[in-house]
């Protein structure tokens, strides 16, 4: 019987190295797990239990326990993010049997140097991207050379980042329609550079990356796009939630090393101070949207000279801070 060495090692660390090591074992394999007493002994047999592995003992040895486990860890579901579900549709005329798709929300949790940062609802992939993405948009890091190491796994990203000294400890549970952690932080001292010039009619013809076959299918997707000043699609993410949308974005341009502060941003929803101030810490210059504007937004916009364009359509849009980066003729 294998014997994994846990002590010293606190929650909930101690419980996501367990779970990788037992992913390396067979099924209905027993391994032994040594824990100390406190938290580990009392977290990590409820969440193991909890996770569909078989409990076989749990006995006190000295100054630690010794945990019997039999491993029944089962491969992952698929990772659609949309599923198909049983409905029933009721007309004036009567009932019948029908079938809907629907998004798939599922929870992935944030582990930065050995403390949970946040509980993130999103779409079952792009965690590692959506990790990069958020600790950029929410000024945790500067850029994606600050991260030491990374892994992800299918409900949680573990990161070792260089420093969190400006930062408090605190778990955040974010669902989809959440602002962000630094919602209400103005970083009064962050102003995104005058140089990238974008022309109106790349702007607006980049409207039609708002629309995708999963929101077509659903009704209940956002998205985000990153396009450059020629207008060429770089990066698309969708998700339930248009703050994930933009974190995943972010992440895929910073992990191949891309300038965001060539591109704009194509986003679905409204635009409050935490939509305009993730652009804002990534370096993004412009954001474009179908929707309106919030008066925290447009304020953020204009104090971080970041250009706000809403209620845009194939053929205008209303700009609320630094049209001068907009070409029109």
């Amino acid at each position: 019987m294998q014997t994994l060495d846990f002590r010293g090692v606190a929650c909930p660390i101690n419980f996501i190295k367990i779970k990788l090591a037992l992913e390396m074992l067979d099924p209905g394999e027993t391994v032994e797990i040594l824990l100390d007493d406190g938290e580990p002994v009392k977290n990590v047999p409820r969440s193991l239990t909890a996770d569909g592995h078989r409990l076989l003992g749990l006995k006190k040895m000295d100054e630690h326990y010794v945990l019997t486990v039999e491993n029944t860890c089962q491969l992952p579901e698929s990772l659609d993010s949309v599923r198909d579900y049983a409905s029933t549709k009721i007309t004036r005329d009567g009932a019948q049997p029908a079938t809907d798709p629907v998004m798939v929300e599922t929870t992935v949790d944030l582990i930065v140097n050995g403390t949970k940062l946040a509980s993130i609802v999103t779409t079952p992939d792009f965690h590692r991207e959506l990790a990069v993405g958020y600790l950029i948009t929410e000024g945790v890091i500067k850029d994606y050379r600050d991260i030491q190491s990374i892994e992800a796994k299918e409900d949680w990203v573990l990161l070792e980042i260089q420093s969190l000294e400006h930062l408090n400890h605190w778990h955040e549970l974010r669902s989809s329609g959440c602002i962000g952690i630094n919602w209400d932080r103005q970083d009064i001292d962050l102003t995104v550079a005058l140089e990238q010039i974008f022309r109106i009619d790349i702007l607006l013809d980049s409207l039609k990356y708002l629309y995708d076959e999963i929101q077509d299918r659903t009704g209940g997707a956002h998205t985000a796009s990153l396009v450059d000043a020629e207008g060429t699609l770089k990066y698309k993410a969708v998700d339930i939630g248009r703050h994930n949308a933009i974190d995943k974005v972010v992440g895929m341009a910073a992990l191949n090393g891309d300038d965001l502060s060539k591109m704009f941003l194509v986003s679905s929803g409204r635009q409050p101070a935490g939509m305009v101030m993730k652009a804002a810490r990534a370096g993004i210059p412009l954001v474009i949207s179908k929707s309106a504007p919030i008066s925290s937004g447009i304020d953020s916009a204009r104090r971080a000279n970041v250009t706000l364009c809403c209620y845009a359509t194939r053929e205008k849009t209303k700009v609320f801070s630094v049209p001068e980066r907009i070409e029109t003729a």
